[in-house]
């Protein structure tokens, strides 16, 4: 019977340190990141700053702070989305008229909340 427990106790480590994994990284694929970082601390206007460029491109829009970074060259307005970076971008991005499929991609994006 002690062989079983130990059998069964360490079954269910493994498939709890697995889903643990899971969304341990800010990815940005299929929604993980924004799981993982709801957890995070918000971003305050002053760290959100520091992203300003198209290498480190950081907004902040309707109060989430996004990490832009990977699709500035993949944007199809161009160079448009670097006037965002650093800042609180919501006036930008809801004045653009972006899409609803726009919209649903920031989720992958995701880094925290924006610190009120």
């Amino acid at each position: 019977m002690p062989k079983i427990k130990y059998i069964a106790i360490s079954l269910l480590l493994a498939v709890l340190l697995a889903g643990c994994g899971e969304n341990s990284s800010n990815t940005g694929t299929n929604g993980s990141a924004a799981a993982a970082a709801s957890t995070a601390a918000p971003v305050a206007a002053a760290d959100l700053a520091k992203h300003n460029t198209a290498s480190d491109c950081w907004m902040a829009i309707s109060g989430k702070v996004y990490n832009v970074t990977d699709f500035v060259p993949k944007h199809p307005g161009g160079d448009a989305i670097l006037q965002g970076c650093g800042q609180d971008a919501t006036a930008l991005f809801q004045g653009a008229h972006h899409s609803d499929r726009a919209a649903s991609m920031l989720d992958r994006f995701y880094v925290a909340d924006l610190k009120s």
